[in-house]
């Protein structure tokens, strides 16, 4: 007797199929909506409101662009967050200055969007395999049962 692998193959695809969606949807949204926007903030009229509104977007990353992932790049992320974490709570003041570390951040949500949507791209190419499988399976089983 064989064993029918054709629901591994449907569930398996449905599944990475469906995990690579919640994991692209993040930086999707990131890339056509919120990066926009803060570019948006930091190149018109650099007050200090707009630049403070672009850091608060900034400071809540998708699941992918965290600031807690630090690699040699980002060393220096931690005390930039610190610093205007203070201003925020201390309502204090930005300036032009602190455009350049505002599109640092930026850049760093930027990677974390790529890597949202090149894991979704390799997770429905996984998918695509499975369906690959599962029309291999079809083939073989039905060329199994035309020749006992």
């Amino acid at each position: 007797m064989k064993f029918d692998d054709r629901k591994i193959y449907v569930y398996f695809s449905i599944a990475v199929l469906v995990a690579g969606i919640l994991f692209g949807l993040p930086g999707i949204y990131s890339k056509m909506v919120t990066e926009p926007a803060i570019e948006k903030l930091l190149t018109q009229d650099a007050d200090s409101q707009k630049l403070k509104q672009a850091y608060i977007i900034l400071r809540n990353p998708h699941i992918f662009a965290g600031y807690d992932r630090f690699d040699e790049a980002g060393a220096g992320i931690e005390y930039i967050l610190k610093e205007f974490d203070n201003r925020v709570a201390e309502q204090k003041e930005f300036t032009t200055n602190d455009i350049l570390y505002l599109e640092l951040l930026l850049q760093r949500r930027q990677q974390g969007s790529d890597l949202s949507i090149k894991t979704m791209i390799y997770f429905v190419l996984l998918s695509v395999l499975g369906v690959i499988g599962l029309l291999i399976e079809k083939k073989t089983s039905k060329n199994y049962e035309s020749n006992p």
